[in-house]
């Protein structure tokens, strides 16, 4: 009895060494798909004031108008870099979301077998 008990564990553990796609056939699907960038807001460059020649590189404007623009321009660049960083995390989570899906599918195939 415990020699067929022996045998019987050894096929078993065989078998999960040798088949353990079958045996253990659980497929989870992918996590939910990211947000696409179209609910990111995408921010504006400030307008040029008014008292800015840029074809010559001049300007008649007063400190508080210049200093005011470059302080947009610098807003503005802040907001780009985390436009940016946001981008890059929808494309970091939709390239893993692609990877989920194709292993899920992967799976269901080899479940078919």
């Amino acid at each position: 009895m415990v020699l067929k008990m022996k045998k019987l564990l050894a096929i078993i553990v065989l078998g999960l060494f040798l088949f353990p796609n079958y045996l253990l056939a659980f497929c989870s699907e992918p996590m939910m798909a990211p947000s696409p960038p179209s609910s990111y807001s995408k921010p504006y460059k400030p307008d040029v004031p008014f008292c800015v020649n840029e074809f010559n590189n001049t300007h008649t404007c007063d400190e508080w108008t210049i200093s005011s623009y470059n302080s947009d321009l610098e807003n503005y660049r802040y907001q780009l870099q985390n436009y940016q960083r946001e981008l890059q995390d929808y494309v970091e989570e939709a390239s893993s979301f692609v990877e989920q899906a194709i292993d899920y599918a992967n799976c269901e195939i080899r479940s078919l077998n």
